[in-house]
Parts: C-alpha cells; sequence; structure tokens
C-alpha cells in the first residue's frame, strides 16, 4: 500500500546534519538537509533568490564596507568605503558630480579599520565612530554633495577630575580667534603626545560681579558679563524707567529683557537665572526725572551675579612638553589664573575613541573606549554636543559598567531600554522605572544575559534585537520575556549550528517584502535568516556565487528594500545589487544570473557590449525571454546567435532544495530506517520555468518542460503556476533523498511537495 507524504511548508529553512531523524521536533517536517540560493518566505513557500546586477567596480581592489546613508524615505544611497575614501551610488548608479565624475571624499580610515565602523544617523548627519580615530560626521549638502569632518564638541566627555591640588593648569589667554593658539602650561607633567587632538576641560571660579550705579540722569552702564543667579534691587525715591538689557553677540547688538517704572512711588527687588552662557547685561535709564522729596533723591541700582563657575575647553594641538601644550578655545575660559579643577578629555589617541554608538531617549549615546572599556557617555538631552556633567535632569550623563571581568561594549540599540552588548554580557540601561526618564540620578544598569557579543552591530527587528554571539557562530534573539519580568537571548542557530561555521563578519537587515538578517561569512558565502517572530517562522538559508561576498548593505526603495554586495569575483571588487523578488513576466525584469547586465536594444542587435567586468568569463544568457546558448566574454562583449530586443547576460548559478528525509508513522510503525523507496512525486510550483528534480541516485528529471516552440527568440517562455507528477526510479534504501534544482536563469519556485512512498519489508 503506498504511504503519502507531503511538505507544505519549506519555512523551517536549512537544518542541521544533526536533525537527521528528529521527526519528534516540530520544525523538521518544514526543514532542508540543504537550502542554497532559495529564499525562506513566511508563507511557506521556497522562492528562487534573484540574481544581481553589476552596477560598478569598487575604487580598490581592496577590502571594502558597504554602509547605507538614508536621507528620506525617497531618498538613500550606499556608501563605498574604502582605503582612505568613500564613494555613493543611488538608485543603482554612481553619484556623479556637476562635471560627470564619480563623487569621492577622502576618509581616514584604513582599508583593515573599516570593519570597526559603527554609526548612526538622524536626517542629514551621520555620526561615525572607531575605537582608533575621533568621532567623524559624514553630511549631505546636496544631492550629490557629501562632506566628512571631525565632529566637534561644545562640551566634549571628559575624563574623572584633577584631585591634586598642586597640579594647576594655567591658560594664557581666556579665548583664541582666527585659528591661533593659547598657551596651557602645567606645575606637573600632564601633556603627552597622545593629547593632540584631544580636549582639556578647565573651570575657574569668576567671583562676584556687580553694576553699581547712582542714576542722576538718562544713560547706560558698562557690560556685565552674567551667567547663572542674578538678583537686581533698586533704593532712593525717582522718576523714570529703567531697564535691564542683554546682549548675545558681545554687545554689538542689545535687547530690553526687563523694564521697570517709578513716579516717585516705587523701588525694585528681582532676580534670576541666566541659563546662556557668555551673555552680557546692562542697565539703561530713560525719561528720568529728579526728586524734591525723600532721603535718598536719585535711582540707586544693584546688579549683582555672585561667584559662579566658568567651564571652558581648550582643544589640544600640539603638546611641547609634559608640562606645556598649545591649543585653540573652543569654549571662553573663565580665567588666566592657574586652576586645579581640570579634567582631561575622554577621547583622543592616548586614551582611545568610542567603538559604540546609540541613540537614545533623545540623547547620542557613546560607549567603551580603550581606556574606558565599561564607560557609557551620554549627552545633554536634545543637544548632542554638549557632555558637560551636571546634576540636572537634562544634563550629560556617563555611566561605568560594574561587572566582575572587563566588559569591552561592542554595540548599543535602542529600544525601550538602552541594550548593550559587552563582550561577555548583555546588559540594559534605562530609568529605574518605565515612566521616568533616564538622567543623571534616575538610572539603572542590569545584567541580562551572559552569552557575549561579537564586534558585530546588532540589528533592530520589530520588538527584538538580532545579535551575534561571541565567536561569531550564533545569531541570538534578545527579547523580553514577562515571565520572568527581563530579557532573554535564546539562540536562533540551535537547529542550524552548520550554517554560519566559517563565522558572521557582517550583518545587514531587510524589512521589505520580508524580514530577512544577511549575513556575510568569513568563508565569502552568504547565510540569511528569514525572521518574522510573530508567526514564528525562522528559517535559515545559504546563498552562494561565483565570487566571495565580502559586505552588503540594505536601503530603502518603495515596497521593496534594495541589497547591495560588494563581491571579489577574481581579485576585482564588484558593487552588486540584487534584482527585485516580485520579477513579473516583463523579459527585462527576469534576472536570475549574478553580476548581470541589462540591455534593451531599439532595433534588434546580436552584439553584447559593456561586458567588461566579465572578461574571460562564461555567461548564461536570456534573451528576450528565452534561454540562450552559453558565451564566454571576449573584448567585453558577446555575440548571439539571433538578434534580440533585450536579454541579461550574468554568472550563472544553482539553485538546490533538499527536504529532510521524509518518515511516517504507519500502523506498522515507523519507516525510519526501513527499506523504502519513492515511487512518484507530485510538486506544486508557481511563476515558475524549468527545474530539475533527482531522488536518490536516479537521473534529474525536468519539472516544467519547456516547448521547442515557445523556446525561441520570438516566444518568451511563460512562467506556469499548476501542479506536476514525475514518476520516479529512486530505488530502495534505509533513506531517500529528493533534490530539487534550477540551473537555468529562469524562475523557480516551490510551495508543495508530495512523495508517494513504497515500503520494503
Amino acid at each position: 500500500m503506498p504511504l503519502y507524504a507531503s511538505i507544505n511548508s519549506f519555512n523551517a529553512g536549512e537544518l542541521s546534519p544533526k536533525m537527521v531523524g528528529r521527526t519528534d521536533v516540530s520544525q523538521y517536517h518544514k526543514g532542508c538537509s540543504k537550502l542554497e540560493n532559495f529564499m525562506v518566505t513566511p508563507y511557506g513557500a521556497a522562492e528562487r533568490r534573484p540574481g544581481t546586477v553589476f552596477v560598478a567596480f569598487a575604487k580598490q581592489s581592496g577590502h571594502v564596507r558597504l554602509i547605507r546613508f538614508v536621507f528620506s524615505s525617497t531618498v538613500s544611497y550606499v556608501c563605498e568605503f574604502g582605503d582612505r575614501y568613500i564613494r555613493f551610488f543611488r538608485s543603482a548608479a554612481p553619484v556623479l558630480d556637476a562635471e560627470g565624475a564619480v563623487v569621492e571624499i577622502a576618509s581616514p580610515y584604513l582599508a583593515q579599520e573599516l570593519a570597526d565602523i559603527q554609526f548612526v544617523q538622524s536626517a542629514d548627519v551621520m555620526t561615525i565612530v572607531h575605537p582608533s580615530r575621533p568621532v567623524m560626521e559624514l553630511k549631505r549638502i546636496a544631492e550629490n554633495s557629501f562632506t566628512l569632518t571631525e565632529k566637534e564638541f561644545a562640551f566634549p566627555p571628559c575624563l574623572e577630575p584633577n584631585l591634586d591640588d598642586k597640579a594647576t593648569i594655567t591658560p594664557s589667554a581666556v579665548s583664541s580667534s582666527n585659528g591661533s593658539w593659547i598657551t596651557l602650561t602645567a606645575s606637573k607633567d600632564t601633556f603627552s603626545a597622545g593629547n593632540e587632538g584631544g580636549y582639556f576641560q578647565l573651570i575657574h571660579t569668576r567671583k562676584e560681579n556687580e553694576i553699581a550705579v547712582d542714576f542722576k540722569a538718562d544713560g547706560v552702564t558698562d557690560a556685565l558679563e552674567v551667567f547663572g543667579y542674578w538678583s537686581f534691587t533698586t533704593h532712593g525715591t525717582w522718576s523714570g524707567t529703567v531697564t535691564i538689557q542683554r546682549s548675545f553677540d558681545g554687545g554689538n547688538t542689545w535687547s530690553d529683557f526687563r523694564t521697570y517704572s517709578s513716579a516717585k512711588d516705587v523701588n525694585i527687588s528681582t532676580d534670576g537665572t541666566e541659563e546662556e552662557e557668555n551673555v552680557l547685561y546692562r542697565l539703561r535709564m530713560e525719561d528720568y526725572a529728579a526728586s524734591s522729596t525723600g532721603t535718598l533723591k536719585l535711582c540707586r541700582c544693584l546688579l549683582v551675579n555672585p561667584d559662579y563657575s566658568v567651564t571652558g575647553v581648550v582643544r589640544i594641538g600640539r603638546v611641547d612638553s609634559p608640562t606645556v601644550a598649545q591649543g585653540t578655545v573652543v569654549k571662553k575660559l573663565g580665567g588666566i589664573t592657574p586652576t586645579s579643577e581640570w579634567n582631561e578629555g575622554a577621547w583622543s589617541s592616548r586614551r582611545g575613541f568610542p567603538r559604540s554608538i546609540a541613540f537614545y531617549e533623545e540623547r547620542m549615546i557613546f560607549g567603551g573606549s580603550e581606556s574606558r572599556p565599561q564607560t557609557v557617555w551620554g549627552s545633554k538631552t536634545n543637544n548632542w554636543d554638549n557632555f558637560l556633567i551636571g546634576d540636572k535632569d537634562d544634563d550629560a550623563l556617563d555611566f561605568t559598567i560594574a561587572a566582575d571581568t572587563v566588559n569591552t561594549i561592542n554595540w548599543m540599540v535602542q529600544h525601550d531600554a538602552l541594550i548593550i552588548g559587552t563582550m561577555d554580557s548583555e546588559w540594559t540601561l534605562s530609568a529605574s522605572d518605565t515612566s521616568s526618564a533616564l538622567t543623571p540620578s534616575n538610572f539603572r544598569i542590569r545584567r541580562q544575559s551572559v552569552y557575549g557579543s561579537a564586534k558585530v552591530q546588532a540589528q533592530m527587528v520589530g520588538e527584538t534585537v538580532l545579535f551575534v554571539q561571541r565567536g561569531s557562530r550564533k545569531v541570538r534573539e534578545f527579547v523580553f520575556q514577562w515571565e520572568k519580568d527581563g530579557y532573554a537571548a535564546p539562540d536562533m542557530t540551535i537547529l542550524a549550528e552548520h550554517i554560519t561555521a566559517s563565522g558572521i563578519i557582517a550583518t545587514a537587515l531587510q524589512q521589505l517584502p520580508d524580514s530577512i538578517l544577511w549575513c556575510v561569512l568569513s568563508d565569502g558565502s552568504l547565510a540569511a535568516l528569514t525572521y518574522e517572530r510573530e508567526q514564528e517562522v525562522i528559517g535559515w538559508q545559504k546563498h552562494v556565487t561565483s565570487g566571495k561576498f565580502i559586505s552588503c548593505a540594505v536601503v530603502p526603495n518603495g515596497d521593496e528594500d534594495l541589497i547591495y554586495f560588494a563581491v571579489d569575483r577574481g581579485g576585482k571588487i564588484c558593487i552588486e545589487v540584487m534584482a527585485g523578488r516580485n520579477q513579473s513576466a516583463d523579459p527585462v525584469k527576469q534576472i536570475y544570473t549574478d553580476c548581470s547586465k541589462v540591455f534593451t536594444f531599439e532595433e534588434r542587435a546580436r552584439k553584447l557590449t559593456g561586458l567588461e567586468h566579465l572578461e574571460g568569463l562564461t555567461v548564461q544568457i536570456l534573451a528576450d525571454g528565452s534561454v540562450h546558448p552559453e558565451r564566454t566574454v571576449k573584448d567585453g562583449s558577446v555575440t548571439l546567435d539571433y538578434p534580440v530586443k533585450c536579454c541579461v547576460a550574468g554568472l550563472g548559478f544553482v539553485s538546490t532544495l533538499s527536504p529532510m528525509p521524509m518518515e511516517l508513522d504507519t500502523q506498522s510503525g515507523s519507516t525510519m530506517l526501513r527499506v523504502k523507496g519513492i515511487s512518484e512525486l507530485r510538486l506544486r510550483v508557481y511563476s515558475s520555468v524549468g527545474g530539475k528534480v533527482a531522488c536518490g541516485n536516479g537521473s534529474p528529471q525536468t519539472i516544467i518542460s519547456r516547448d521547442i516552440l515557445e523556446d525561441n527568440f520570438d516566444s518568451f517562455i511563460s512562467q506556469k503556476t499548476e501542479m506536476v507528477k514525475i514518476l520516479t526510479v529512486s530505488g530502495f534504501g534505509e533513506s531517500t533523498s529528493i533534490t530539487v534544482t534550477q540551473a537555468d536563469p529562469l524562475p523557480f519556485n516551490l510551495s508543495v511537495l508530495t512523495a508517494i512512498y513504497q515500503i520494503g519489508e
């Protein structure tokens, strides 16, 4: 009696060889022993991956990295970072300047440093961090114009305050102009060459300042610099109007701040707080009239600004000796007297630079430097250039993770808490309760798991975070669990531990049409995880090409994100973009070859030129929708057998699907390890042409045949959606395999596979 075994979903993806026979695991019946160059879909079907289109050669043959730059929902770029340069691509083409040249800017990053770059973006500014380089800003100036400059800080993050009263620093001036330098002189050895480019923060106490004046006529006082608390009083018997005026530009222009009038009947007593720095105040009397009565026949005014601390910042340009350095004033100093209240900047060549970055609750957050590997620095709220520590709720903050080992911060991701991945643990940083904001006095750091993270940026997928575990072979899901009131990090590779065996070196997240985490592996292949947590879809697949994938990036593009790849093809780095999955019957859009070029002609033509990127390689050709015999590219061109209107030429690849060995429970027991054979296969395919299937050692048989009348240059091969029956001769054995392949440059999508078994006793 024949037995029927069906698979109507392949969305468990490729499973580990160690899973063979584990029919007790639910994913077994939806999994494959091999799934290569097929894509897992949330609906269960397996679709042949599209090919890629050649965009350009990378500028250099060495290592490059692709990074996305998203300006808006309709304007996005891919940046090619190479050895000391950046180039830009948009809409699958290089960005050109007004003269038609490829837009390129200089960068400080060496080829071997590219893997450690992390970044965040807000509007047209991308902030970039690297553990060996200053924080940089990549700005979009115009549609085809970009700049890369070092980020300027009004108040940079600093180390702990100096605690030695005898270790003072004396500045030679309070400000510098037109790029001039001032001199900092230390009483003890303080500076080193590694401080060049870094910052020093100096604090001076400004003694009480005041304006004391007796107005006996209209007039204006001298200016007083005011910061923080101030008070204003008047005495006497007088008539007129006295006004407190403010200037924000050094006294060039003045505006009325507060105005008070008297007709010999009132005096003033008021105060306030000046939040801005470098603001000038003055007093102005108008319409003054002398009094003939009273003890004090005039207007006596007193504007007082009590003692306050002035924090100035100097950026070091040159170190002359351990006690003498030159630099420019970034923030005006409070005096030129020696001060023991100073802080060295947290980041410099001497101390290292941050290796990770994120946004959280309107703060820009930096994490982990060489000298402070476990420290998190947060900016002032909505002021990403200000890291001045204070006790107000919106002041800047810094925290150091208290761990029993050195926990280098490798990545950070914004969630309902700030999630921090370190070398051996995963942490959350947030306010002490969910209804409050993170402040310098209201914070909580909690260790959530102890798996440890690789130096690969984590990805936010819906409500969860996917990160690469230390060792670079496992992807874990960082997800909140209500039952434990905390986070867990289950292994997403637990059923497919083999697929990332060579190690993950980079990731990119595609969100449309499906959520797919693309992982570049160190062996040059791609592993992709189709991830739809709500639908319980976790399916891995492997992708290979005639070359080595070295980087990838995803940018939004309407209803389907574009995936760019940098591929090493025989020593030449090609920038390529994957064709869309929603390919129509239009033969121009049928792209199932890699590193392809698409040709369209007004008049039919036989010669295809512009194939220099495939010189000496054999290419597959889809000509007017029909498969043309393969050709070898010579002098950048090939000649077809017949003239065509449109065609696609590129490198062929094979898509392979092998389901896990089918096992059934029968009245006489399980079929596992029993002799059996497959007599017939039934396949339901959609939008497919061609394809072959083989059972065991049997010969491959065509699934969707192409009629001779269809397969010619005048007729496009129509895609078919149907159920196909195939009689097989697989032979009998304890395990029977089924292998579905597609090697032609044509689509193939499989939704259901049924095998009819015969059991041998």
